[in-house]
Order: C-alpha cells, then structure tokens, then sequence
C-alpha cells in the first residue's frame, strides 16, 4: 500500500489588515478573475457557495498550470469540516490541533484505504484577508501551499470554511483544504 501525506500551514492573517486592503503577490496571477469565479470577494455568501467558489479558484489556477481540475469528493469534504470545527472548537490553528494527528479526520471518514494519498492546506483571515479570494492568494503566494495545491496526482478536494472567534478575534474564515487520490 502506497501512502503519501502531505499538510501545509498558511500563516493567518488575523487583524492585520484592513477589510478594505487587498493583499497581492507574485503568484495571483493563478487567481481567476470574477468572471470565472463569481462571488469570490463576498464573505456574506452562504459557507456551501463560499467553498464551491474555492473549488472553482482551485481548478482555475489548476488549470493555468495544465493539472486536471479536482472533483468534490464527500469524503474529503467532511474530513474538512471536521478539521474545521477541531481548530475552531481548541482555538488552535494547527495541523495538530485538539492533539490530533493532521490527517486523523481523513482517516477517519474512510478515505485512508488502498493506496491513496492526501493533503492538507490551511488558512485564517479576517475581512478581505478571509474571503475567497484572500485565501486563494495566500495559499497561492505561499510556496508549500501552492505546490500543495497544484500537486498533479490529486484528484479529489473537500474544503470548508468556517466562521469563528479565533484567539478572540470573532469574524475569523477558518479555511481547511482536503486534496487526495485514490488507486495509484
């Protein structure tokens, strides 16, 4: 059995900036523009829409790198929400968090079975910074991230967003990621 697990911690961007401030880097060129992705800069949509905008930002950047989009697996999705909730309910932004092993909920949704492999990319921020597209472009500037992300082999994606108060911040997008494959 041939097991790959890969996580990746984006660094938060808690109270840093404005809500009005608009974060850029080097790599938001693997953004996709509003047209591809509408409602990519609207937290007030519902968490479900939020994520399948993630989903469409992720196979959009996906694509400019010539990698197959990934499909919504159930699995992964709630493995994600999971997560989600754990970092949420300890208050630890960590791929350990409530002293869990970083791919405990994968396993334990099922999708840890044959040979398979899975990822994992997180990320905070408030206003802007906890939109869609604020995450996007911090995973997509960050190079354990974006290299997570775009990784050829994944086939599949779960990823949630969760509203909470984080180290007393309330407002904060907490956003959890889940790539994976299965039968390589």
């Amino acid at each position: 059995m041939r097991k790959i697990l890969v996580a990746a911690l984006a660094c938060g961007t808690l109270a840093l900036m404005p809500a009005s401030a608009s974060a850029s880097g080097p790599y938001d060129y693997l953004l996709a523009p509003e047209s591809a992705c509408p409602g990519q800069s609207n937290p007030t949509l519902p968490a479900s829409t939020q994520e399948l905008i993630m989903v469409c930002m992720h196979n959009w950047a996906r694509g400019q790198r010539g990698e197959q989009a990934l499909l919504p697996e159930s699995q992964l999705q709630r493995s994600s929400r999971k997560k989600a909730r754990d970092i949420r309910r300890c208050q630890q932004f960590s791929h350990e968090a409530c002293g869990r092993n970083a791919f405990y909920w994968v396993r334990r949704v099922g999708f840890e079975t044959g040979a398979y492999g899975a990822g994992e990319n997180l990320e905070f921020g408030q206003g802007t910074m906890g939109t869609v597209r604020g995450a996007m472009s911090a995973w997509l500037n960050s190079t354990v991230h974006r290299d997570d992300l775009l990784t050829p082999s994944w086939k599949d994606v779960g990823i949630s967003v969760l509203d909470a108060k984080l180290d007393g911040h309330p407002g904060v997008a907490i956003w959890v990621a889940h790539f994976g494959y299965h039968g390589h």
